[in-house]
């Protein structure tokens, strides 16, 4: 398949898609950490950037549920997203500080240069991924829509899923 590069990659999953799609990236979280096949230090970056990956889709479904029509790329920078979020609601500045630290586990880190990541930056991924989760213009968004659809499977404390990790 051939990219063509004349054309602008836009989001286009609904807002119900992409909470969903969010939530699995958390469960798949909470699967890593329950699992005692794997040495936790072997999991870590795939635990980080599923957590960036988790915040990505939660801020683009608050986007496209706030108005489908506006053209979201696809891009993987959490806080160019923050900033056009901002825009929209000068509260999201409020996540600004835990965008930024997330994206230094964005989908472009696995094509990144191999370096080691510490227990303390995966739980402080975690603590930002429950910060989010529950920042109150995300949450009201998710809860309408899942009020809709009824697709949300989470507890209402996310941290619960994390364990000692969190």
């Amino acid at each position: 398949m051939r990219e063509d590069n004349k054309k602008e990659w836009l989001v286009t999953e609904s807002p119900r898609d992409l909470f969903k799609a969010a939530q699995r990236d958390i469960l798949t979280i909470k699967s890593i950490l329950k699992d005692e096949d794997f040495l936790l230090e072997d999991n870590v970056e795939t635990i980080c950037r599923n957590t960036s990956e988790s915040i990505e889709k939660m801020l683009k479904a608050w986007l496209r549920d706030y108005d489908s029509q506006i053209k979201i790329s696809r891009t993987h920078d959490l806080v160019k997203l923050c900033d056009i979020l901002t825009n929209i609601n000068k509260s999201f500045e409020n996540i600004k500080e835990c965008c930024v630290s997330l994206n230094n586990y964005t989908t472009e880190f696995r094509y990144g240069s191999p370096f080691a990541i510490e227990e303390h930056e995966m739980k402080e991924c975690l603590k930002n991924l429950k910060y989010i989760y529950d920042f109150p213009l995300i949450k009201e968004a998710r809860n309408k829509i899942n009020m809709e659809n009824n697709f949300n499977k989470l507890p209402d404390d996310i941290g619960t899923l994390f364990g000692k990790y969190y």
